[in-house]
């Protein structure tokens, strides 16, 4: 037989359940659809476990409800939820507690006014417990529990342990001794019950705390060091503007007169070795500036070929170039600087030579402009020889 308001305690229990699933889980879209199938659902739910408690009583079925009931509910919500997993497992089990602490104010408040288990007493202090909780849920819990389903990426199963523990722990102090040693439910029963509750409660919000931190102080860490390497990348590019030749990815002057200046001041020896292009002139005016910048491209690469790794290699300008070398002692053979240079350049267009000058520090002058000004006029003496031979040169 159904107990007395056992009924109307089970509508109200599950009504506010319901809606607090509503309000902390976000629902397949769209979301109207989602809240009206779970609200039938729920409904459905409700009638059978109504109709259980009437056919086999309330002691034959509280031994089983989890079957009939909260796993109905689970399967439920976990359908037309968008979380999965844990986190929809804690959104589940966080509204059960609510209900277990509505249930034991009930409890509390018939012990307190009638001394035992009075159903109007306890029907009116579940819906006045909803009620007083449910703006606290709409205005506090709500925003936490959504923004702990979107922050907290870890620990979930943790948070689901200390719930899971306190439901099966509220289960067995309200229920297991009227249901199976057919004992009544004393007043230190709910009391206990109630401070379990609060008890529980506490170490979740403070492992949300300890979890939030840490998560946030993770994901500063990965913002941190995304910027880093934003700002890394964009100090690389800025630098790669402010060093590199755009059209053919060398250094520049500018990066060139700063080396210079390292080795001056670090009183190392070094070759300047001042680069020409003969007749790019005619390459341009035979063909066009494309294909001249391309010729430029090419003669760069096989510059970079012909060299070792510890040679320099810089655009100066136009179709001047400068390699810096430091083992100086080594002397520096320009015949076969020319003809390394020459297999490299395999283009459909006639390669037309360079022409050299070298200037030695700290030798031949001490300045970096001065040095820079020999090896340019070292190299026009030896194109002024070539034109002496060739005129066009």
């Amino acid at each position: 037989m159904l107990d007395d308001g056992t009924l109307l305690r089970l509508f109200v229990s599950q009504s506010f359940i319901v809606y607090f699933i509503l309000l902390i889980s976000p629902l397949k879209k769209p979301e109207r659809r989602s809240i009206i199938l779970v609200i039938i659902g729920s409904f459905i739910i409700m009638i059978f476990n109504a109709l259980l408690i009437y056919y086999i009583g309330i002691s034959f079925y509280i031994r089983f409800y989890f079957l009939t009931l909260t796993l109905p509910y689970i399967i439920l919500g976990l359908y037309f939820s968008v979380i999965k997993g844990a986190k929809f497992i804690f959104v589940i089990f966080s509204t059960q507690l609510i209900a277990n602490f509505a249930i034991l104010n009930g409890l509390l408040a018939s012990y307190i006014f009638y001394g035992e288990n009075t159903p109007l007493i306890d029907t009116a202090a579940r819906v006045l417990t909803y009620l007083i909780i449910l703006p606290v849920v709409i205005k506090f819990i709500r925003p936490t529990y959504r923004k702990m389903l979107e922050s907290i990426k870890k620990g979930w199963w943790m948070l689901n342990s200390a719930l899971i523990i306190s439901y099966i722990l509220t289960y067995f102090i309200l229920f297991v001794p009227d249901a199976v040693f057919n004992r009544p439910v004393y007043f230190y029963h709910a009391y206990i019950g109630m401070i379990l509750s609060l008890f529980i409660y506490a170490i979740i919000f403070y492992l949300f705390i300890e979890i939030q931190n840490k998560t946030t102080i993770e994901h500063d860490k990965q913002l941190l060091s995304t910027q880093v390497l934003s700002l890394k990348k964009a100090t690389d590019e800025i630098t790669s503007i402010a060093y590199k030749d755009t059209l053919t990815g060398l250094n520049n002057r500018y990066l060139l007169y700063k080396q210079i200046n390292k080795y001056i001041q670090n009183k190392q020896e070094f070759l300047v070795i001042f680069i020409d292009l003969d007749n790019l002139k005619v390459i341009n005016d035979t063909y066009d500036h494309s294909t001249g910048d391309s010729y430029l491209k090419q003669f760069a690469k096989a510059l970079l070929k012909v060299v070792s790794n510890q040679v320099d290699v810089y655009r100066f300008a136009g179709d001047e170039f400068i390699c810096l070398i430091t083992n100086a002692q080594a002397g520096f053979d320009c015949n076969h600087f020319r003809e390394a240079i020459a297999k490299e350049m395999t283009m459909d267009i006639p390669y037309l030579g360079i022409s050299i000058g070298l200037a030695h520090y700290p030798y031949d002058e001490l300045d970096p402009d001065d040095l820079i000004k020999l090896a340019d006029r070292n190299m026009y003496l030896e194109k002024r020889s070539k034109r002496k031979a060739n005129p066009i040169v």
